[in-house]
């Protein structure tokens, strides 16, 4: 579940930073926005949000755990 959150977490401030591009219209968050480590990190934060919402389903769906 912590896997999930991070990535929705990730992602949320790489469209942040868009968000900020588009809106300040400032050179520096441009370049920050169309970073090559900024497409990078989108590309984690989707592999993390995959992995998670995997990882999430498997837990719901799994078996119970044992009772001792």
């Amino acid at each position: 579940m912590w896997i999930l959150i991070a990535g929705i977490l990730l992602l949320w401030v790489v469209l942040g930073v868009f968000h900020l591009k588009d809106r300040f219209h400032n050179p520096w968050l441009a370049r920050l926005a169309y970073h090559e480590l900024t497409m990078r990190l989108t590309v984690v934060a989707a592999a993390l949000i995959f992995f998670g919402a995997i990882t999430a389903v498997g837990d719901f769906l799994g078996p119970p755990p044992s009772r001792r």
